[in-house]
C-alpha cells in the first residue's frame, strides 16, 4: 500500500504489449537402458536416505545431491559416465535436429535461435553439453562462425558486440546458461526460436529465458520454444516442482 502511494505498477498483461504469438512445443525423448538403471539406482539412494540408512553426513547422502545427479543424467548419460555412449534418441540429439531444420528454414530472412542449458557448460577438459551441440551442428553444415557460446563474452564490449552479431544475424545460434543469458540480454530482432534443454529451479528463470525472445523488437511475428523432457527421469520432478512454485507465487 505505501509502494502504491507514489509508484504506478502495470502487470505485462495489463500494457498488452506487441509481443510475438507463442507456438509452445514438448519434445518428449525416450530414456536409454543406462539412463534407466542410473535412475533406479538414484531411487534406492533416495528411499535410504529417506530412511536414515546411510551415514547423511557424507555429500553424495543428501537429496540434494541425489537431484543435481537425477538432474544432470536427464540431460546426458554421458555426464554421469562420459565413456558412455551418445544415445542417438537422446533429448540433446533432438535438440541438434530442431535447431538445424530451423537454421535451414530461416537463414535467409535471418533467422536466429537460443539454447538454454544450466548444466554442462563448457569446459575443455571433460565432456560438456554446450561443445557437444557446437560440434554436431557444425559437421551437419552450420558455419562454425554463426554459433556462440555466452560465456565466450567475459567483458561488457565482448557482450554488445556479441548481441549485436545476433541482432544482426551474423551469429545464428546462441547457447547459454540462465544466469548468463538471461536479463540485460538484448538480441530478440531476428529471434525465432528458444530451446530449453534442461529444466531451471525456479519459475523466474523460465521468464527470463523467454522473455529473450517473447519481448517488443522481435520483427517475427511468431516465435517457437521447444522443451525437452527424458521420460523416466528427473525431468518429469523437475517441471513439476516448476509448475507448483508457479502456484504457489
Amino acid at each position: 500500500s505505501m509502494v502504491k502511494e507514489f509508484a504506478d505498477i502495470k502487470t505485462e498483461d495489463m500494457l498488452d504489449l506487441p509481443t510475438p504469438n507463442v507456438e509452445y512445443h514438448v519434445e518428449s525423448v525416450p530414456a536409454s537402458p543406462e539412463q534407466k538403471a542410473m535412475v533406479d539406482g538414484l531411487a534406492d539412494r533416495a528411499m535410504k536416505i529417506r530412511n536414515k540408512q546411510v551415514d547423511t553426513k557424507l555429500p553424495e547422502n543428501n537429496m540434494l545431491s541425489v537431484t543435481n545427479e537425477g538432474r544432470k543424467l536427464a540431460l546426458d548419460q554421458r555426464l554421469m559416465n562420459p565413456d558412455l555412449p551418445d544415445y542417438p534418441d537422446s533429448k540433446v540429439n533432438r535438440c541438434v535436429a530442431n535447431v538445424l531444420r530451423i537454421w535451414e528454414e530461416t537463414k535467409e530472412r535471418k533467422g536466429t535461435q537460443l539454447v538454454f542449458s544450466d548444466f554442462s557448460t563448457p569446459d575443455s577438459k571433460k565432456f560438456n553439453v554446450y561443445d557437444d551441440i557446437k560440434a554436431k551442428l557444425i559437421a551437419k553444415g552450420v558455419p562454425a562462425e554463426e554459433i556462440a557460446f555466452i560465456h565466450d563474452a567475459n567483458t561488457d564490449a565482448q557482450k554488445e558486440a556479441l548481441f549485436k552479431d545476433m541482432r544482426t544475424g551474423r551469429k545464428k545460434v546462441l547457447i547459454g546458461s540462465t544466469d548468463k543469458c538471461g536479463t540485460g540480454v538484448n538480441v530478440q530482432t531476428h529471434l525465432v526460436a528458444m530451446h530449453h534443454v534442461d529444466c531451471p529451479w525456479k519459475p523466474s528463470n523460465i521468464e527470463q529465458r523467454e522473455g529473450r525472445g517473447i519481448r517488443q523488437g522481435n520483427e517475427n511475428a511468431e516465435v517457437a520454444v521447444y522443451r525437452y523432457v527424458t521420460k523416466g527421469t528427473f525431468d518429469a520432478y523437475s517441471y513439476q516442482t516448476l509448475e507448483n512454485k508457479q502456484k504457489f507465487i
